[in-house]
């Protein structure tokens, strides 16, 4: 075990770096009365119970915070202060908190303001929170306009540094954690840990205990002298923000939830040497020795073009400035200052990354419009995607009616309009510079479709592609092509078409687009809920004469893969998910036993208690019946016994077709 001791102006407490270190948690918490454990929901089911254990029984008490960024704000603040009133915490109370930055510094703000203020020890149990958030006594929550906006400094009494929390930490958020320690490492004037760091590359990334806690101690040696020499950041201390003005902003505009710290401070951090090389100060090859660092830790630290305006706005409410300048950390070559820079040199800069961009894809289709933001890079007339950000799915019920009318309703279309609406309001907060949307069946058949396109040019600018079923398959296709690098069919149940293609990552064997789907075959077959024997036969028979000839792929050797809603659904109602959980569908071999099982499920159930099953989302109830029967259909006409479902689909094919 290592230890350092921080020399505040108002108290010294230790700094506790090493394995087991949990284990003396209870020589803090003597002469406390009550002693509340706050951590997150994640860490509460894997280490809650151990930690309690190590704690006096009668006098603590715990409280679970959802887990993430977004939840460092006011209204989980005033949540904790009512558990602390209603359980009469006092001056002379404790609060541990257990967890990542957020917990860390929410704790520290909720000590620093509650009773105007009471102790609090820090149990950091992430690598960002190791080496940064626990140690320094900067404590804050966020604003939806702006990063860490409200707090004070407050410092703990101790802080506890297990290194075993980082066993079960998720690669993504090591990697956030890096981010700050390749960071202190710049900003050191003792080169020796830059150099340990691209040394120890793979025994960091294997996590070796020894080597661990060195990198540990190291870089909260390297924060603790910055804290003692300038504790509340009138001068040097403000170099440990480097990269942060920028980092902030993109977290900002993320809504503290689509990127993690870590990353956003590296692409920061390159921000700022770009400007410092503007400024005729760092070199390009003293930047590529860091973008190098960066690289050895699986950190991608390229910064995001954002529209200038965007950008700056958002920066000028960074904590940081003063007098309307924004201020960086300016690094000249190791010399680090903090400069205010002007508007000119900021866009100067951020177009410098025009290549690397924020696009977002709008899919209308005939049952729901889709939004889809990643971060993506242009090269040679090819786009990839870096980095997926958001989704979202809202149900417009765009064809309703199209079998009987020919055309989309007036009523349809005012809702589609709404949702793009809503849509657009997210790709411009969030800084979105590209954005596409593609029509798929309903717009193509309905003879007012190219009306209804030109209206969203109208009323919101953005282009609309009418896209052809054929390129629509191919678009769900290409993405999963990558994926899975065999023979594969990918099946996409839509609301008004599915479409089948079959090949591998060279070619395409076959490509069509069935002009049926869950709401046509509903409309069709089941208006006004008539599941019955007779209606049921009917469709099942419609379906195998409508889907005959996929016949001839009956004996051949490929993988199914499902895209979109219906089958993203099914595994919902089977695994019984409350919310969508990505981690939990894609890749799921979803077996046509399970879909007959929902099929009976669904079929024993009215409309209003269908939108109680658990996994299903009320707004599909209507038409899931259809869509199982879709599915089963195919399986059963190409011999195959399970579908292997996938997320990806032509949201991603759309976001990688270049225009």
């Amino acid at each position: 075990m290592k230890n350092l001791v921080m020399k505040t102006s108002i108290n010294s407490y230790d700094i506790l770096i090493g394995q087991n270190t949990i284990d003396r948690i209870n020589e803090f918490t003597e002469n406390y009365d009550k002693i509340l454990l706050l951590t997150n929901k994640t860490i509460g089911n894997l280490y809650g119970n151990k930690i309690l254990s190590k704690l006096p029984k009668k006098k603590t008490y715990r409280f679970e915070i959802e887990d993430g960024e977004m939840y460092k704000n006011m209204e989980t603040s005033m949540e904790i202060f009512s558990f602390l009133i209603e359980n009469n915490f006092s001056r002379n109370s404790l609060i541990i908190c257990v967890g990542g930055g957020v917990v860390c510094d929410l704790g520290g703000f909720i000590a620093s303001t509650f009773m105007r203020g009471l102790d609090f020890l820090q149990v950091p149990t992430s690598l960002l929170a190791q080496v940064d958030a626990s140690i320094g006594g900067k404590v804050a929550i966020n604003h939806p306009l702006g990063k860490n906006l409200i707090g004070s400094f407050k410092q703990p009494i101790g802080v506890i540094i297990d290194i075993d929390f980082l066993k079960t930490l998720p690669q993504c958020q090591f990697k956030s954690g890096m981010g700050e320690v390749i960071k202190h490492s710049i900003i050191s004037k003792d080169k020796n840990y830059f150099k340990f760091l691209i040394e120890s590359n793979r025994e960091i990334l294997k996590l070796k205990p020894e080597v661990l806690i060195e990198m540990i101690y190291e870089s909260c040696k390297i924060k603790k002298e910055f804290v003692e020499k300038d504790e509340f950041e009138k001068g040097d201390r403000a170099f440990l923000n480097l990269g942060h003005t920028y980092a902030h902003a993109l977290e900002t505009l993320f809504d503290y939830q689509h990127i993690s710290h870590g990353e956003a401070v590296a692409k920061g951090v390159i921000f700022e040497l770009q400007i410092s090389k503007l400024l005729g100060f760092a070199t390009d090859e003293y930047i590529k020795s860091i973008r190098d660092l960066f690289s050895m830790y699986k950190i991608d630290s390229t910064p995001i073009y954002i529209n200038d305006e965007t950008l700056i706005n958002v920066m000028k409410k960074d904590k940081k400035n003063s007098n309307d300048k924004i201020k960086f950390i300016i690094d000249k070559n190791g010399a680090l200052e903090n400069l205010p820079v002007t508007k000119e040199i900021i866009s100067e800069v951020n177009n410098l990354f025009k290549n690397r961009i924020l696009k977002g894809v709008i899919d209308i289709g005939t049952n729901s419009c889709r939004l889809f933001i990643a971060e993506v890079e242009k090269s040679e007339n090819k786009i990839n995607i870096i980095a997926p950000l958001f989704k979202d799915l809202e149900v417009s019920r765009l064809g309703k009616n199209l079998n009987q009318t020919g055309v989309l309703s007036k009523e349809s279309i005012e809702k589609t309009y709404e949702i793009i609406k809503k849509f657009k309001e997210k790709t411009d907060s969030m800084g979105v510079t590209e954005l596409i949307a593609f029509a798929t069946a309903a717009t193509r058949e309905a003879s007012n479709g190219s009306l209804f396109v030109q209206g969203i040019k109208n009323e919101f600018d953005i282009n609309t592609l009418v896209i052809p079923g054929e390129i629509e398959a191919k678009l769900s296709f290409n993405g999963n092509s990558n994926i899975y690098r065999e023979k594969i069919a990918t099946i996409d149940v839509g609301g008004g078409s599915s479409e089948i293609t079959i090949g591998n990552y060279n070619s395409i064997d076959y490509v069509k687009s069935f002009p049926i789907g869950v709401v046509k075959l509903t409309e069709m077959f089941f208006a006004d809920e008539n599941y019955n024997e007779e209606t049921l036969l009917s469709a099942r028979n419609y379906l195998k004469g409508f889907f005959n000839e996929l016949s001839k792929f009956g004996d051949c050797n490929f993988k199914i893969i499902g895209v979109a809603g219906t089958v993203t659904t099914n595994v919902s109602v089977t695994k019984r998910l409350p919310k969508f959980i990505e981690s939990e569908i894609n890749g799921y071999n979803l077996s046509k036993i399970e879909l007959e099982e929902n099929l009976f499920l669904f079929l024993n159930k009215n409309l209003d208690d269908r939108k109680k099953i658990i996994g299903l989302e009320p707004n599909r109830a209507d038409v899931i019946i259809a869509g199982n029967l879709i599915l089963i259909t195919l399986l059963e006409i190409l011999n195959k016994t399970s579908i292997t479902v996938s997320t990806v689909d032509n949201l991603e094919g759309g976001m990688v077709l270049n225009i």
